[in-house]
C-alpha cells in the first residue's frame, strides 16, 4: 500500500485511469449496464447493478459454495499466493477461502448454476464493460467463501493504477456478484470502498450491502476496498477484466 500512496501522490488513480475509457460508448447497445452505470464507473470509479441473477441459480450456488467448503474443497486464501495472486499483496490480511473457476474449470461441469454465473461475467457483463473501458479479453474467476467467525479482507487494491492501453499485466475492472439472500444489517461482510475522488477532498468510506444478485463493478487500480468482518456466512464471485 506504501508504493500505491506514492503513485497516487503523483496523479489522481481515476484520473489516470480516465485514459482507459472509449470516447464514443453507445449505451444503448448495452446489454446489463446503463449509461448511468458507465458515467458512475467514469466520474467514481464503481457503479452497482442489483438483480443481475435468478434467485434461484443465487441459492443453488450458495448451497455448492457452502459443501465445496464444509467437505475441505477450498483453499484457505490467507498467506496462500500463486501465480494468479498479485505479488504485492498480503496473503494474510483475509480470512476467506477460494477456487478458482475459470471457463474450463472442473467445477463447472458439476454446477450448472454455476457456470450459468461465470458465462454471465464472460458474456453479457464483459461484452458491456469491453464497449466502456480499452480491455484485452483476459480474465479471472474466483468464488469466495467467508466463514461466519468475524472473517474479514482487510483494505487493499487489486492492481496498479495505469493508463497504458496496451498494458495486459494490470486488472482493469473489478466485478463481484453476492450470493447472500438472507442478508440483513448486522451480518457484516459489507464491502468497504474508500472513495478518494480526484484527491483533492477527504477520502470517503462506503459501505456497500452484499445482496443477493447485485452486482459491485469498480476500477482495479484505483478503489482502495475491504470486506468487513462477516458473522453469517459470506459468499461472492468475483471476476477479474485486463
Amino acid at each position: 500500500m506504501e508504493l500505491l500512496g506514492h503513485l497516487d501522490a503523483s496523479m489522481p488513480p481515476l484520473l489516470l485511469a480516465q485514459e482507459l475509457f472509449n470516447s464514443d460508448v453507445d449505451s444503448s447497445a448495452f446489454k446489463v449496464l446503463t449509461s448511468d452505470n458507465a458515467n458512475e464507473l467514469f466520474h467514481q470509479g464503481y457503479t452497482v447493478l442489483n438483480n443481475v441473477l435468478p434467485l434461484s441459480t443465487i441459492q443453488s450456488v450458495r448451497q455448492w459454495a457452502t459443501e465445496m467448503f464444509k467437505t475441505g474443497k477450498m483453499d484457505k486464501a490467507s498467506g496462500k499466493h500463486n501465480e494468479e495472486d498479485d505479488p504485492f499483496r498480503e496473503g494474510n490480511a483475509r480470512g476467506d477461502y477460494t477456487i478458482w473457476v475459470s471457463p474450463g474449470s472442473k467445477f463447472l461441469e458439476v454446477s450448472p448454476e454455476l457456470k450459468e454465473c461465470v458465462d454471465w461475467f464472460s458474456g453479457r457483463l464483459h461484452e458491456d464493460l469491453a464497449k466502456v473501458v480499452h480491455l484485452h479479453g483476459q480474465a479471472e474467476y474466483q468464488l469466495a467463501y467467508y466463514p461466519p467467525d468475524s472473517s474479514h479482507y482487510e483494505r487493499h487494491r487489486d492492481s496498479f493504477p495505469t493508463d497504458d492501453k496496451e498494458d495486459v499485466d494490470q486488472r482493469r475492472v473489478t466485478a463481484i456478484v453476492y450470493f447472500n439472500p438472507d442478508w440483513k444489517q448486522g451480518n457484516g461482510g459489507e464491502l468497504r470502498i474508500f472513495d478518494k475522488g480526484m484527491g483533492d477532498e477527504e477520502e470517503k468510506e462506503i459501505d456497500i450491502a452484499p445482496l443477493a444478485a447485485r452486482c459491485v463493478v469498480f476500477l482495479s487500480g484505483v478503489m482502495d476496498h475491504a470486506v468487513m468482518p462477516a458473522f453469517e456466512e459470506r459468499i461472492a464471485l468475483t471476476s477479474w477484466y485486463r
